[in-house]
């Protein structure tokens, strides 16, 4: 006889489960068998065992369809060992037969969908969701099957089901409703116990079951011991509560009956005296506790399906404790009481944690709470361990990022060892990425970021030996040669496009190779051509490896490309893709990536496996295996980590009924809880309800239920309670608010005001808001300490309120470069060079689209290379041809209207820079400059052109502070050493201006006074900012009635045509307040008061 067990604890079920096994062993070899409904519980299961037993082993946990099948291949007489009426499996069958089935009269709706177009992603997609209701019908209606089978056909789908069912030799199809009716016939009718079945058999914590199942069961109780474990909230007889929704519909329905059908007989709702008798109405619906009556409607179904079973009943509750909230709504439930009988409500202490609610304004914000929360529960109770905890989720993909960018990234002090259970393996593995990526190639654009982020998976780089050192020179490479997509230029005809080869992964490893084999310059010659390619600079011999191995794996891109492009049968798709896996991976020892390598094997072998069942040997594009292994790798293959060392994070389904001291529901939001599973147009089940259909509304009802009963100290819950753009209310998920009533009609604070408000608390939009640092509210905290604004620092405290230690040694020690880049910008120096601090934001993407205009720095660029050339004109060079070679310009007539614009601007500066340009230049001349206990060392001439006139430089932009401090520095040192032969002037050319600059007598006593203030700003911010201080010092120094204090205002806050300084970076990091100060003012007129001095024309 079938037995069940009863209990509202899941503890006490496996306990009992572990005392029969102890009491009564089976024979040493014979495993027991306990049916599950999901890894998750077999693990805790299995420990719970283990942890009883001392050990636990030899113990089978298949699911309800596995072990059935597994049932009919021993019991019944020539069942395959996979069901040729897979999911799967009915899927290609049915895939090529709407091809045929499509053009027949019934199926014109099918036809009509599938468009004029055989597309068929869209025709498998169809195949697969019709393939999915059929295996419902299969275990929901094996009535509807076995009529089909019998020649009625009201629609397409009977008609489809009967081809897919016909066979050459009119046998019997093969399938689960046969098979159950085969052998319920069997243990039907015979005495003996049928060979095959377990000598004991458990069911663990399922809380629905389709009822032919059920049925099975009851049939093998007869001849095998078989225990079922069912979790029931209450000790009661609950299978008759109906809702005051449900009540409510019911009545009007039957008032409704009564009005219309006076006659009629309301067998369902009784007699029509009950009926217009509202109080008598009320009796006869048992309502119970609302929350059960609720959210139990799927298990309660199940329960009355067990009360129709014959079956011997165990009882094994315990009533809840009524030390806290959560324990008494557990009572309550567990009691079975109803709050609209009670005279009295209960109180509850202000300082009860058992329950509590949280709203936020983003998934984010929940899990920065949630971290916090968890934090406070540590604190309070020290005997809470992160194994207590499970967070569950409606989609656990939407919030994984979350919990690793605030789990993972926690404090030492504050960090919480956690686990992600059930995320499917795209999120959690690179090699899965990277394959899916592969299996896109023959439509992929090649650009540079995608075939870089196949780089970055270690198992390809270890293939092709390479590291993340020599991936960022790649990028490199890669950002200064231009290639932004496609292999070739006959890869972008593939697009439509113009057959060019600019820019491409071509011409790109073409200049790098050119690189390798010749320079691409010789001393003293020009920049060349090699049939209209530029060698690209720097690739030396330590280079080549980095560039041959890059090579390579851009060559086994190409040729997979091609080799992909082919439809194929599923057995050929498999041997392709394998030799994928061998020829671009290479696992690491250490590492999971072997599994993960297997399980994409494993999923290949599947896809062959379901198209041999299904007898399907057509050829399948690319597109279609992709989309197929897409589905299956994220939906059939998780990696679980759960119950590991620590929070266990996991979907609502896998956790189910499994008790932990902590539970927490996030994301708990209208829209995304209960889930919303549109049902299919022509899905039968939805038009036909019986008792025992699964329902994904009434299955999530449930599982908020379990979660409140299996929880058995905390239970948290959270959701996204603000706009996080208008800060609107947002309300809960139903449930949610089912529980707010529920709780406020049963108990009180102990004001004896509603309860909710004081278990919600409502968190601010930002983690570092004022209120979680007040102490004005106790709800409110956070544990993020870089949060918390600091009240040691005082407001116009700065940096450097006191100067940095003195430099050692090492730093009198200063180069000509060196001292000029200080003066270029003394803020950015002392941070770079003194504090190793880079603050400017680096652009890691690189583009990935062709040129279509130049940005400032590149048209810069270009016009310096053209004016170089002009200043040559004995050396020819097609600039144009050589400009073009290095991808920088945009392809055809654009990138020559570009050009031609840029050469205009260097014509006419050049032809003012020829008249003065010397006509033979001199080598650069090594200097040692002693200055105080400074010493300056260089090259003179080596940023400036030197001749026997002196010092001359050049610069095609306007003029600049810095421009003048630098060749004022280099001037100054030209007089200190006075070289033999060479005059001691220089000459600095502008767009705008022309400066020339006259001797100066005293070079080296002006030397050590700018040594000075360079010492100076290595240990505080020196206030000169070149700009800046140029038009204060220009305005305040030359003969104009502008304002010094408009001119400075205007180059540091900056117009509609210029910049402003202000918005350095560096500026803006070492001044809160305008550095603007006398300080500022004295300095600048001090240094440029010297420079206009030796100025020859006597202005700035």
């Amino acid at each position: 006889m079938l037995k069940v067990v009863y209990s509202n604890n899941m503890v006490q079920l496996a306990a009992h489960l572990a005392e029969l096994q102890q009491s009564s062993p089976l024979p040493p070899l014979e495993a027991e068998t306990v049916i599950v409904q999901s890894n998750e519980l077999t693990r805790w299961l299995s420990l719970f065992l283990a942890q009883h037993h001392g050990i636990a082993s030899n113990i089978e946990f298949p699911y309800p369809s596995a072990y059935l099948w597994a049932l009919f291949r021993r019991v019944l007489p020539s069942v395959p060992k996979q069901s040729p009426f897979s999911t799967d499996a009915m899927a290609w069958r049915i895939f090529e037969l709407l091809t045929e089935c499509r053009q027949l009269e019934n199926f014109a709706i099918i036809n009509a969908y599938l468009g004029e177009q055989d597309d068929p992603l869209k025709r498998y997609a169809l195949s697969h969701r019709i393939a999915d209701s059929f295996d419902q019908y299969l275990m929901y209606r094996p009535d509807w099957i076995q009529a089909w089978e019998q020649g009625e056909t009201p629609h397409w789908q009977a008609a489809l089901w009967q081809q897919l069912t016909t066979t050459a030799d009119e046998s019997v199809a093969m399938h689960r409703a046969n098979l159950l009716n085969q052998l319920n016939d069997y243990l039907t009718t015979t005495e003996t116990r049928p060979k095959g079945l377990p000598e004991r058999l458990a069911i663990f914590g399922i809380s629905a079951m389709p009822p032919v199942y059920l049925k099975l069961f009851e049939l093998m109780a007869r001849h095998c011991d078989i225990t079922l474990y069912f979790l029931s909230p209450s000790e009661g007889y609950w299978g008759d509560l109906v809702d005051k929704k449900t009540q409510a519909k019911r009545l009007a329905e039957a008032d409704g009956l009564t009005v219309t059908k006076e006659s009629a007989k309301l067998n369902d709702l009784g007699d029509s005296e009950e009926i217009n008798d509202s109080a008598d109405s009320d009796e006869y619906f048992n309502t119970g506790h609302p929350l059960l009556a609720s959210l139990g409607k799927q298990g309660q179904e199940f329960f009355e399906q067990l009360q129709t079973c014959e079956h011997e009943s165990f009882d094994a509750f315990i009533e809840p404790e009524r030390d806290h909230v959560l324990g008494m709504l557990q009572h309550d439930i567990f009691a079975l009481n109803n709050p609209d009988f009670s005279d009295e409500k209960e109180p509850v202490a202000s300082d009860d944690k058992s329950i509590m609610v949280h709203a936020c304004h983003s998934a984010m914000r929940e899990i920065e709470v949630l971290h916090d929360q968890l934090l406070a529960l540590f604190e309070h109770d020290p005997e809470l361990s992160p194994t207590d905890i499970v967070v569950m989720t409606p989609d656990i993909e939407v919030y994984a990022p979350w919990i690793d960018a605030v789990f993972a990234n926690a404090s030492n002090q504050q960090n919480i060892p956690y686990g992600i259970a059930d995320c499917g393996v795209r999120y959690q593995s690179p090699i899965l990425n990277a394959f899916v990526t592969l299996l896109s190639l023959p439509q992929s654009r090649f650009d540079v970021e995608t075939v870089l982020t196949l780089l970055e998976c270690k198992a390809i780089q270890q293939r092709f030996s390479l590291d993340d050192e020599q991936l960022i020179l790649i990028r490199q490479w890669l950002s200064e040669t231009n290639t932004r997509w496609a292999l070739s230029a006959e890869h972008k005809a593939d697009f439509d496009l113009p057959e060019t080869k600019n820019n491409t992964w071509r011409a790109g490893l073409d200049r790098l190779l050119l690189a390798y084999a010749m320079p691409m310059t010789e001393a003293g010659q020009p920049v060349r051509l090699f049939e209209r390619q530029l060698a690209f600079d720097g690739i030396t011999g330590d280079r080549a490896s980095t560039l041959a191995q890059l090579c390579a794996f851009i060559d086994s891109l190409d040729e997979l490309r091609q080799k992909l492009s082919k439809e194929r049968t599923a057995e050929n798709w498999q041997q392709q893709l394998n030799t994928v896996l061998e020829n671009l991976f290479l696992p690491a020892y250490d590492t999971n990536e072997e599994a993960e390598l297997n399980l994409i094997r494993q999923t290949l072998a599947k896809l062959v496996e379901t198209t041999g069942l299904a007898e399907f040997e057509q050829t399948l594009s690319l597109a279609l295996v992709k989309d197929w292994i897409n589905t299956h790798l994220d939906t059939s293959q998780t990696i679980s980590r759960f119950m590991g060392h620590g929070v266990t994070f996991c979907g609502m389904v896998p956790m189910r009924s499994i008790p932990f001291k902590v539970v927490c529901l996030i994301g708990m939001n209208d829209e995304s809880y209960p889930r919303r599973q549109p049902t299919q147009g022509f899905d039968l089940l939805s038009h036909d309800f019986r008792l025992g259909d699964r329902s994904r509304r009434d299955d999530d009802r449930y599982l908020f239920l379990e979660a409140i009963m299996s929880c058995q100290s905390y239970l948290y819950i959270s959701y996204v309670g603000r706009s996080i753009r208008d800060n609107a209310l947002i309300p809960p998920s139903v449930l949610v608010s089912d529980l707010r009533d529920v709780l406020n009609l049963s108990y009180t604070d102990e004001l004896g005001e509603e309860l909710w408000p004081q278990l919600l608390t409502q968190h601010p939009l930002q983690a570092f808001s004022q209120r979680y640092f007040d102490g004005q509210n106790e709800q409110l905290f956070s544990f993020a300490q870089a949060q918390c604004p600091t009240h040691q620092v005082a407001e116009n405290q700065t940096w450097f309120e006191h100067p940095l230690p003195q430099a050692d040694d090492s730093w009198r020690q200063i180069s000509l470069s060196q001292l000029i880049n200080f003066f270029r910008h003394p803020a950015r120096y002392l941070l770079r060079e003194r504090l190793g601090m880079r603050l400017e934001m680096t652009d890691e993407q690189l583009e990935i689209r062709e040129p279509f205009e130049l940005d400032g720095l590149q048209a810069w660029s270009l016009r310096q290379q053209i004016l170089t050339s002009r200043l040559k004109p004995d050396v020819e060079t097609n600039m144009l041809d050589l400009v073009q070679a290095t991808g920088v310009l945009p392809q055809g007539m654009l990138g020559e209207q570009i050009f031609d614009a840029q050469v205009e601007k260097v014509d006419n500066f050049a032809e003012k820079l020829l008249s003065q340009y010397p006509t033979e230049l001199l080598p650069a001349i090594p200097f040692e400059l002693k200055l105080n206990d400074l010493v300056l060392t260089g090259q003179l001439g080596e940023s400036s052109q030197l001749y026997q006139g002196g010092l001359f430089h050049y610069r095609m932009a306007k003029t600049k502070g810095q421009d003048l401090l630098a060749m004022w520095i280099t001037h100054l040192v030209l007089n200190a050493i006075k070289p033999a032969g060479i005059a001691r002037e220089s000459i600095l050319i502008t767009e705008d201006n022309d400066y020339q600059f006259s001797p100066v007598e005293d070079a080296h006593a002006v030397l050590q006074q700018l040594t000075q203030l360079y010492w100076q700003g290595l240990h505080q911010p020196l206030p000169l900012f070149s700009n800046t201080s140029y038009a204060f010092a220009k305005t305040t120094l030359n003969s104009t009635k502008a304002s010094p204090e408009n001119a400075m205002l205007a180059a540091w806050q900056g117009g509609q045509y210029s910049s402003a300084e202000a918005d350095d970076v560096y500026y803006q990091q070492l001044y809160d307040d305008s550095p603007l100060n006398d300080e500022f003012k004295t300095l600048a007129v001090a240094i440029f008061e010297s420079i206009q001095a030796h100025l020859v024309g006597g202005e700035l």
